[in-house]
């Protein structure tokens, strides 16, 4: 029998809601940081504007806020607020899809694979999140 550790690893994540709300919370963590600092600082080899670098900052930052209150504060009916969390996921990589088009005469190469390699990431963090949906008792 061959036994996965990303599989396990899985398993016990979209079993307990407090743990997808806190993958959640770290992943937008991270990608606040990344933007808010990183891509901020050298914006001229990413090439989106400062204003969208720093609006897309701030909306993983009330992710952030938001998944950790929900991993701390929901005890029961976690399902609205998952399926929240799942809906702002989704728009937020519409909205980067969005600018990738509209700037991408002004972004560099190095910019458009940032977003795009961002966008895949979030797609595999909404499908964990539908199979915790699925996958929880309600």
């Amino acid at each position: 029998m061959n036994i996965n550790l990303n599989d396990l690893m899985l398993e016990k994540l979209i079993h307990q809601p407090k743990f997808v709300f806190l993958f959640d919370a770290l992943g937008a963590l991270l990608t606040c940081a990344l933007i808010g600092v990183l891509l901020v600082s050298y914006q001229s080899y990413i090439g989106l504007p400062f204003t969208w670098l720093y609006i897309l900052a701030s909306i993983a930052a009330i992710f952030t806020i938001y998944s950790s209150l929900c991993a701390t504060l929901v005890k029961k009916k976690w399902k609205p607020f998952l399926q929240i969390i799942i809906t702002v996921n989704a728009l937020y990589a519409c909205l980067t899809t969005t600018l990738i088009i509209l700037y991408q005469k002004e972004m560099t190469s190095l910019g458009i694979a940032y977003f795009i390699g961002e966008i895949f990431v979030l797609i595999g963090v909404i499908g964990v999140e539908i199979k915790a949906l699925k996958t929880l008792p309600h």
